[in-house]
């Protein structure tokens, strides 16, 4: 089976994800997902023109992994557990940052949306 070649926008979402699930919003820097990405940094901002916007592609592919991920696959596990810790961070360090994103993507449905992924890890009520 032949690897997947992923285009550069693919190549930086992927880095951008993996960046973000370890560092969160603030830790997270366009040079370390450029470098990740094998890419220049320009090239981040060619396709996503700011780190906000990064975020948001990024928050919007993880909400789409959390409604269709099975959580008690013992595969997945190791991804969840980032998912987690990403929420739990997002949550406690940029609360608005992660609200009004959720807000931005889901207009109607933002409170369930939020409410969801508070539930289904067990985050305490803070929205």
């Amino acid at each position: 089976m032949k690897p997947t070649i992923l285009n550069t926008e693919q190549k930086i979402h992927e880095a951008a994800k993996k960046v973000f699930l370890k560092y969160g919003f603030h830790g997270t820097k366009l040079q370390q997902v450029a470098e990740t990405a094998n890419v220049n940094k320009s090239v981040i901002h060619y396709y996503y023109r700011t780190k906000v916007k990064l975020y948001k592609a990024i928050l919007r592919n993880i909400i789409l992994y959390i409604e269709s991920a099975d959580f008690t696959d013992k595969n997945s596990q190791e991804e969840n557990l980032k998912v987690k810790w990403f929420l739990f961070s997002e949550i406690y360090n940029n609360k608005c940052l992660l609200e009004n994103t959720v807000k931005e993507l889901y207009p109607s449905q933002w409170r369930e949306k939020l409410q969801r992924l508070l539930v289904l890890f067990d985050i305490e009520q803070i929205f």
